[in-house]
């Protein structure tokens, strides 16, 4: 994670303290859920995009505009592919509690959970394509020269 300003620090200098964590951040996660796409693997990269997106909007004046309106876009994109994933992972984790597993025969909830696991390997397809055109194309490495040039 990154440190907490001080007084005396530019902010100039600290928003790219801070964009440059949490780019790299977001690149373990992209590489870690690439190579195995498990449950904790997809939230953590959700967490690092949304940290990312949030800090890119909060340091919008510092950092130049345009880059960080594109970088954002393109975040709120992958955050969309992940939102779509980790649905499905939820609604799997709640059919693990009782209330719901007591309503349902074994077979209903077999039948469901199959929907379920199907939903979320179509919804990991586009993910994963998108994970590997961003490595592939080296876009963080662009998004940080772009955010962090003028910074």
């Amino acid at each position: 994670m990154y440190r907490q300003a001080r007084p005396t620090q530019d902010l100039v200098v600290y928003a790219g303290h801070v964009v440059e964590s949490l780019l790299r951040d977001l690149a373990f996660a992209m590489r870690r859920t690439l190579d195995q796409p498990s449950v904790p693997n997809v939230h953590d990269l959700r967490r690092a995009c949304l940290r990312l997106r949030h800090a890119v909007r909060w340091l919008e004046g510092v950092l130049p505009g345009p880059a960080a309106r594109k970088a954002r876009r393109r975040l709120g994109g992958l955050q969309d592919l992940l939102g779509a994933v980790r649905s499905c992972d939820v609604a799997l984790a709640a059919l693990e509690y009782h209330s719901l597993a007591a309503a349902m025969t074994p077979r209903e909830r077999k039948e469901v959970v199959a929907a379920l696991a199907a939903a979320r390997r179509h919804a990991l397809r586009p993910l994963r394509a998108r994970l590997r055109r961003v490595q592939r194309a080296e876009v963080l490495r662009r998004w940080r020269a772009q955010l962090l040039g003028a910074a």
